[in-house]
């Protein structure tokens, strides 16, 4: 198999891994008492009114990623054509998380969405194939 036809793929399959990131991530945060603030990042979330809120936040973001990986398998199955654009926004997205976590807001203690940096780095790569391949389709 030639270097180039794999690198066709890799956007494809980079898309479909990070929907099911999505809808895995946002299972835990949607489903879980605490929406895992607690059990997977070990954050002290307080109690009472406190608690609640940091738990509903956390609900209404894994509700948002559950749509998202949703989203990203529909245009993978149904509609091919957006993958250049679902792998855009799915980056910028990716990307205003870690440079929150990171830069503008960081927590006091590491948490598992600081692995994001990692993630951040496949997308763009991926969502560089995706341009190449789309505007290479232009041409003969």
């Amino acid at each position: 198999m030639k270097f180039n036809n794999i690198l066709i793929k890799l956007p494809i399959v980079i898309l479909g891994l990070h929907a099911i990131l999505n809808i895995f991530r946002g299972s835990m945060h949607f489903f879980l008492p605490d929406g895992g603030s607690i059990v997977i990042a070990n954050l002290d979330i307080g109690s009472g009114d406190q608690k609640q809120i940091i738990v509903t936040i956390f609900a209404i973001m894994g509700a948002g990623q559950i749509i998202w990986g949703a989203l990203q398998f529909y245009v993978l199955f149904y509609v091919k054509k957006m993958i250049t654009v679902v792998l855009t926004f799915t980056t910028i997205l990716a990307g205003m998380g870690v440079s929150t976590l990171y830069i503008f807001k960081p927590l006091p203690t590491m948490v598992p969405g600081h692995n994001n940096i990692y993630i951040l780095v496949v997308l763009i790569i991926a969502t560089l194939i995706a341009y190449r391949d789309q505007s290479m389709k232009d041409y003969p």
